[in-house]
């Protein structure tokens, strides 16, 4: 099966950047939207799985179910095709490439967040309303409100930290997706990556705009306190993913493959 070198892989991650730098408001929030709700779904899944399984399995074996379970919200966005706030950390290899511009780069990353934010509480919203939460005699409830609390309650450096390891894990998914032009060739690694981020424990700022504001409406916690709940663990985590994803990936693959092999650039294309 023919794919690509990792050389090849950035020449196609900087042009992403390119497109994804130019695309318009309305394709922009729409893509966003859905990702949010992709994301939010698989987090839905990952928990009736795990809770589906029990104690009986063992932790080893409910991490490694539940982080494939997650994998189909990031296969639904490369695969569908979608905009995710922390793939788009790879856009920082088209600004190092001076293909694009700062401000380019900011407005999708912002565009994009806060339409995934939107997506991921419209599903929260939704899968309230289903009353599923109240099967498996109240399990799948208490996991969500134990989740929404043990995230609110994260020391703000491990949050960070865990950000890190968690999108450092997605982009490569996503950066390894690019070598395949088949479909099968693209899930395949990145649903490894992104399992092996669940199965770390690792945090993910979009995930969590699910988790959150689905616990804290199942407890009833006040507005005013989950929101402040909220904060403490996703701005950090947010700067987290940003690091994880835009070092560690885009920026050190910008270094190794792409620094000496792009051509001069006089201007800026987008």
């Amino acid at each position: 099966m023919s794919y690509r070198s990792p050389s090849e892989i950035g020449q196609a991650v900087v042009n992403s950047g390119i497109t994804k730098a130019t695309t318009d408001l309305t394709t922009l929030s729409m893509l966003g939207f859905l990702a949010g709700g992709f994301i939010a779904i698989a987090a839905i899944t990952s928990n009736t799985v795990a809770n589906g399984l029990g104690s009986w399995a063992g932790p080893g074996a409910v991490r490694l179910l539940s982080g494939l379970a997650f994998s189909i919200g990031i296969v639904m966005v490369i695969i569908g095709g979608a905009e995710l706030f922390t793939g788009n950390s790879l856009m920082i290899a088209a600004l190092l490439d001076r293909r694009i511009r700062a401000g380019a780069l900011l407005r999708n990353w912002i565009i994009v967040y806060l339409a995934n934010l939107a997506g991921a509480v419209f599903v929260a919203w939704l899968y309230y309303g289903t009353g599923l939460w109240r099967t498996a005699d109240g399990e799948l409830s208490r996991a969500l409100i134990e989740t929404a609390h043990k995230k609110a309650s994260l020391d703000i450096w491990q949050a960070f930290f865990r950000g890190v390891l968690c999108n450092w894990l997605v982009c490569m998914g996503i950066w390894m997706s690019y070598a395949a032009d088949d479909v099968t060739g693209r899930i395949v690694p990145t649903a490894m990556a992104v399992s092996a981020f669940v199965m770390c424990g690792a945090e993910h700022s979009i995930a969590n705009m699910f988790y959150m504001p689905m616990g804290f409406m199942l407890d009833s916690t006040p507005a005013a306190q989950a929101v402040s709940g909220m904060a403490r663990n996703i701005v950090p985590v947010t700067l987290g993913n940003i690091t994880g994803g835009g070092l560690l990936v885009a920026v050190a693959y910008w270094i190794a493959y792409i620094r000496r092999k792009s051509p001069a650039h006089d201007g800026v294309r987008a």
